[in-house]
């Protein structure tokens, strides 16, 4: 299966999504640009 993986980083937040080659979301999250944001995000 392909995806694709989409970030849109700012800076206190970094929004991520994974979509099919049929552009359907399989994933999404909002993470801090802390340790623990990039631990959760992981």
């Amino acid at each position: 299966m392909t995806v694709i993986i989409g970030m849109d980083p700012h800076k206190r937040s970094a929004t991520i999504e994974v979509i099919d080659q049929r552009a359907h979301v399989l994933a999404t999250g909002t993470y801090g640009t802390d340790k623990t944001g990039y631990a959760q995000m992981l």
